[in-house]
C-alpha cells in the first residue's frame, strides 16, 4: 500500500468514526420497539429405526421489544415466525415400510434475551443470548375434522370443518453475534449472525439452525 493510499485510507476511517459519534446518543435507559427479517438454514436429523427429517431454509419475521439498562447492557423479548418446508420419514410400526410426508410446518417462538454491547457508540458490535419456548405445528391432521356451524349476517348459516393437527412445544436457546447502528437518535439497524437449538429431550441430536437477523427499530 502506497503511502498516498495509506493517507486516504485513513481520512476515511477518521469520517466515518467522526460520523458516527456525531451521531451517537446515549441510549442507556431507553426503550426500543423493533421488526426482524429472519433467514433460517436448512437442517437434517437422524432418529431411531430410520427415522429422519429434513427442514428446508427459510425466510421469516419478527418482532422485539428492549430496555436498555446502559449504553453497554439491555434485556427484552422476541417473538420470530418461520413456515419452512419439511420432509418427514417414519415408520409406523416394527416391520412395516417407511413413509415419507412433505408438507410446510408453523415455527413459533417466545423467548427472552440480554444484549451487551463491547462498545459505546453509534456503531457497536454486541452478543446477545435468548432463551424460551417453540411451538412446532407440523399442519398435518391427528384426527377426524371437527365440524362448526354458525350464522353470517350476509351469507346465511355457514358449516366449516375444523382440524387438530400434531404440534409440540419445546424448550430452545439462541446465540447472536452481530453489529448496532444508530442511524439518529430514534431509529437504527441491528445485523447479527447465530445458532438457535431446540431440546427435544431425545436420543438423537437436537435441531440446530443457523439464524440471520437484520432487525430496523425504534427507540423512545
Amino acid at each position: 500500500m502506497t503511502v498516498r493510499t495509506q493517507i486516504i485510507v485513513a481520512v476515511v476511517a477518521m469520517f466515518i468514526s467522526s460520523a458516527a459519534q456525531a451521531q451517537y446518543n446515549s441510549r442507556a435507559q431507553t426503550w426500543e420497539f423493533g421488526a426482524q427479517l429472519l433467514n433460517s438454514s436448512s437442517m437434517t436429523s437422524s432418529g431411531v429405526e430410520g427415522s429422519s427429517l429434513r427442514v428446508s431454509s427459510d425466510t421469516g419475521w419478527g418482532i422485539g421489544v428492549n430496555y436498555n439498562f446502559s449504553n453497554r447492557l439491555s434485556v427484552g423479548f422476541g417473538f420470530d415466525w418461520l413456515t419452512p418446508s419439511y420432509e418427514a420419514t417414519y415408520i409406523p410400526e416394527i416391520g412395516m415400510q417407511p413413509i415419507t410426508l412433505r408438507h410446510k410446518l408453523d415455527a413459533t417462538t417466545w423467548s427472552g434475551k440480554g444484549t451487551f454491547y463491547f462498545v459505546e457508540g453509534a456503531i457497536s458490535p454486541y452478543i446477545e443470548a435468548g432463551i424460551g419456548y417453540t411451538n412446532i405445528d407440523s399442519n398435518v391432521a391427528d384426527g377426524p375434522p371437527v365440524t362448526g356451524c354458525w350464522w353470517d349476517p350476509w351469507w346465511g348459516y355457514i358449516c366449516s370443518n375444523f382440524y387438530s393437527t400434531y404440534s409440540d412445544t419445546r424448550f430452545s436457546y439462541s446465540g447472536t453475534l452481530g453489529v448496532r447502528w444508530d442511524i439518529n437518535r430514534e431509529y437504527g439497524l441491528k445485523v447479527g449472525y447465530g445458532l438457535m437449538t431446540i431440546d427435544t429431550k431425545s436420543q438423537t441430536e437436537d435441531p440446530e439452525f443457523d439464524m440471520w437477523r437484520a432487525e430496523l427499530y425504534w427507540r423512545f
